[in-house]
């Protein structure tokens, strides 16, 4: 690959438009930057939790003539599953770097380690200083907003996940088992599911001009995804060059989590969780999007978007 191309396409990283990210990420994943540049990305864009002001972001969330109850309640779904999924993802990383195959590989997902953790305070800080949540400690905040999100996050997250860790923590050298975790984490959880959400949630809240503090924090929290997607997908297109039979293991990990991913978007008080109004957008919207970013994904790993018919809703 053209280390020039890899640059262009890596650019994309530092830009502040959502939109530009998300697009972006298409032109990472077919310049498959190597580990190494990787690496040398995550060390020129590195933010801070302290780089963004939340006074203005407080004042509004807390004007009952603003923002309604219902888009509060909704708002506030969105940001338990990622704030709980960002204490997940850090927590249950540390096998996977234990497991990957090289040094370049392992020194990548270091840094994907700090990320996560740094989520997790940003989120933290949000809830303390916008939303007014009073907790001991982040362990306590996380367990006092467990109650926001739906069973199919828990069986995502808790379940799948934290399976595919347990087995790469037995054994490290257990390679199939990195090809499913890489998928449920890399490819499921980040590349379809926090991707696209954030994607809705960071434009619903620039049309209103809602929340600048967090909007931009939550932006540079995704460029980070974007990078560890782009991990995700050059290992597992690797992996399925070097052996046919990584396919399989992929298409079957998907099999396994899609059904259950899907619903992941869905708050627990709707009637049909496959057709329903958010406030912001329609169901149908976000649902399409996500395999559209998902068939993006297999394609460049060589394989056929086809495989996603009838595995999500």
């Amino acid at each position: 690959m053209d280390l020039e191309t890899e640059d262009s396409a890596l650019q994309v990283l530092m830009d502040g438009d959502i939109d530009k990210v998300m697009s972006g990420l298409d032109r990472i994943i077919e310049a498959a930057p190597s580990y190494e540049k990787l690496f040398m990305r995550w060390q020129r864009q590195h933010w801070s939790t302290e780089d963004f002001d939340f006074t203005e972001d407080a004042r509004q969330w807390n004007d009952p003539d603003l923002i309604s109850d219902e888009e509060r309640r909704f708002m506030l779904f969105g940001f338990s599953q990622f704030f709980l999924g960002e204490e997940r993802v850090t927590v249950e990383l540390l096998p996977f770097a234990m497991g990957a195959p090289s040094l370049e590989a392992q020194a990548f997902l270091t840094t994907q380690i700090s990320d996560e953790a740094k989520h997790m305070v940003f989120f933290d800080r949000f809830y303390r200083e916008v939303l007014g949540v009073e907790a001991a400690d982040i362990g306590s905040m996380l367990d006092s907003q467990r109650i926001h999100v739906n069973k199919d996050w828990e069986t995502l997250f808790d379940g799948i996940l934290h399976d595919c860790a347990e087995r790469l923590r037995l054994d490290p050298t257990d390679f199939p088992a990195l090809v499913r975790g890489i998928t449920v984490y890399m490819i499921v959880i980040e590349g379809t599911l926090a991707l696209t959400g954030a994607r809705f949630l960071i434009k619903s809240l620039k049309e209103r001009e809602w929340l600048p503090g967090f909007t931009a924090g939550f932006t540079a929290v995704n460029r980070d995804e974007s990078r560890h997607v782009g991990f995700g997908v050059k290992f597992l297109a690797d992996a399925i060059k070097d052996d046919p039979a990584n396919a399989r293991i992929v298409e079957e990990t998907l099999q396994e989590c899609l059904p259950i991913a899907s619903l992941v978007f869905v708050p627990s008080w709707v009637e049909d969780p496959y057709n329903f109004q958010t406030p912001f957008y329609h169901s149908s919207e976000i649902f399409e999007y996500a395999m559209k970013a998902l068939s993006k994904k297999l394609a460049a790993m060589g394989l056929d978007p086809a495989m996603l018919a009838g595995e999500a809703a």
